[in-house]
């Protein structure tokens, strides 16, 4: 396949996008701080054949957030869209590599130019649902983080490695995951100034683990905020929730 115009790329893929901008909930909320979100959504874990998710845990899987929110509601009603769009979209990362990193480039840039008009910036997360390294999003031997030294890219991560790009790329921020069974690691994290993401159930505290803890459903542009613990509530999913899920803080 060999991407020409985004008119032909949706023709050939049957695909209306593959990222979006400030759509969703948490990335609507980017706009009142003068920011356009460009995100992008993939199948999570293995369920498009592909792994796209290397440090998750079996209860983390089960309770994705791919199962969750917008997803979950417009499934009730249209069956599984957005599944298999994500699906589609992940496949064509790993088998059209060329071709999607192409229509990864245009969109990016659209949405660049469309933050530009209003005055306004923009931020790229790449890994919604999913935790792929951006290295891995390139292009010719360039990685997008490279294609686009002026725009800030952020993620969460549960790989403890990827904090380290950190240090290489200046418009790279990265928010490790807590996953039931790393505290150790997170404890080292949030020790060298690595802000640590952690889901709570009934309620976000003030501080944890003598740690600041902010609430990161206010909005999502985590490379705004200063090394702390990020509070997240846990949200609802099919799966219901009982009380041996290690990653939620009950």
């Amino acid at each position: 396949m060999e991407f020409t115009t985004k008119a032909q790329a949706i023709r050939d893929t049957g695909l209306t996008y593959l990222g979006s901008v400030s759509e969703t909930v948490k990335h609507k909320k980017s706009i009142k701080y003068g920011e356009l979100t460009y995100s992008l959504y993939l199948s999570p874990a293995k369920t498009s054949g592909y792994e796209v998710c290397p440090g998750r845990t079996v209860e983390c899987t089960k309770f994705c957030l791919h199962e969750s929110g917008q997803n979950r509601m417009v499934e009730k009603k249209r069956g599984e869209v957005i599944t298999n769009s994500r699906i589609k979209k992940t496949k064509l990362f790993f088998e059209e590599k060329e071709f999607f990193m192409k229509w990864l480039i245009f969109e990016i840039k659209s949405a660049r130019s469309r933050a530009r008009r209003n005055r306004m910036t923009l931020s790229v997360r790449l890994n919604n649902t999913s935790d792929i390294s951006p290295l891995d999003f390139e292009l010719y031997g360039v990685n997008i983080l490279e294609i686009f030294p002026d725009v800030q890219f952020y993620d969460y991560t549960k790989v403890p490695d990827r904090v380290e790009l950190m240090k290489r790329y200046k418009n790279y921020d990265v928010t490790f995951s807590y996953n039931g069974y790393n505290i150790e690691t997170c404890k080292k994290m949030l020790s060298h100034n690595v802000r640590v993401a952690m889901v709570f159930d009934k309620y976000i505290p003030d501080q944890y683990m003598g740690y600041k803890v902010i609430n990161g459903d206010d909005y999502d542009m985590r490379y705004r905020d200063e090394p702390c613990i990020v509070g997240l509530k846990y949200k609802e999913v099919r799966t219901k929730l009982n009380t041996n899920i290690k990653f939620v803080i009950q």
